[in-house]
Formats: structure tokens, C-alpha cells, sequence
């Protein structure tokens, strides 16, 4: 059985990846999941491994950027997918926790 401990005050978390890498668990799959926490205002520049993924959030309110021209705000619950990506920026309208959850297959 793997176990992570969620960390107090970072920006973000890799929570799971193929390898393991920097402590997080190792899935064996080609997926990295990320843990974002931002305060009110703060951005948050995330580089993607591939041409898709998932961003959730599970507290509080931010935009998403990805690219130049694709924005949508997430609310507490919300989702998007993105697809032919390379980066996302996010920023927090309120305290917030999202995961990213990079697919890059």
C-alpha cells in the first residue's frame, strides 16, 4: 500500500506520477496528478506533459488560461478539460485547491 501526506503551505504537490518521482505514489501509467493550492490572487504557472488534461476544483474560485485564447472560471466543483496544450495558468479569485491531472496520452 503507498501513502502521501498532503503538504501544509506549497504552492503545489505531485501527488501521483509513472515513477514515483519526488514521493509521489507511483501510478505505472503515463499520468501526472498535481495538487494546487493558491490564496486570493496568487497564479500559478503549470507546464503539461502532453496534449490533455483535467482540472478540477475542489475549493474555492479561479480562472483558467490555457494558451492565449481559452479562459473559463472554475467555481468550487467545477471541471474542464483541455485538450492541445502545453501550459496552464491559473489564478485564484479565492482561496483555492484544484488538481490538475495531466494526461499526456
Amino acid at each position: 500500500m503507498q501513502k502521501i501526506a498532503l503538504s501544509e503551505g506549497q504552492t503545489t504537490q505531485l501527488l501521483a506520477s509513472p515513477d514515483g518521482a519526488d514521493g509521489s505514489l507511483q501510478l505505472r501509467q503515463q499520468v501526472w496528478i498535481h495538487q494546487v493550492e493558491l490564496a486570493p490572487g496568487e497564479q500559478h504557472l503549470m507546464q503539461l506533459h502532453g496534449p490533455r488534461a483535467y482540472l478540477q476544483s475542489i475549493h474555492g474560485s479561479l480562472d483558467a488560461v490555457s494558451g492565449t485564447e481559452y479562459q473559463e472560471k472554475l467555481g468550487y466543483g467545477d471541471g474542464a478539460f483541455l485538450q492541445e496544450e502545453q501550459q496552464l495558468r491559473l489564478t485564484a479569485e479565492t482561496a483555492t485547491r484544484a488538481l490538475i491531472i495531466d494526461i499526456p496520452v
